[in-house]
């Protein structure tokens, strides 16, 4: 075997080493985790309606949220992540019978009559 090769050899199992250790070090430093979360927001007033419900225990993270699209339908994205996997979602629309559109506030401004005064000198 070739000094190149043994050389290559040592610095990638040095290497494979040196992550390992980094990895197990990071675990203990975070230690396991664990939360849970949801909230739904429904404002009459604006027409904003929305929520998300989401779960993380370890490296496994699953969740949901939906909102009500200006168009009259409901969007709701499920997602999940396990471990090294990547942000998995799916996307699921459905209309809302019935649904209108909020209306927006027109506020009347009340216009006054300005009266000019002129003084003279």
């Amino acid at each position: 075997m070739s000094l190149k090769i043994a050389f290559a050899i040592f610095v990638l199992v040095g290497f494979a080493a040196a992550q390992q250790y980094y990895q197990a070090h990071q675990e203990e430093q975070h230690g396991p985790v664990h939360y849970e979360f949801n909230y739904d927001i429904h404002d009459d007033h604006t027409g904003d309606v929305h929520g998300r419900k989401e779960a993380r225990k370890d490296d496994h993270t699953q969740g949901e949220y939906y909102l009500i699209d200006a168009d009259g339908y409901k969007r709701t994205v499920t997602y999940q992540v396990d471990g090294k996997s990547g942000f998995i979602a799916q996307v699921h629309r459905e209309p809302i019978k019935g649904y209108q559109a909020p209306q927006p506030v027109v506020q009347k401004v009340l216009a006054v009559p300005v009266q000019k005064q002129y003084y003279h000198h």
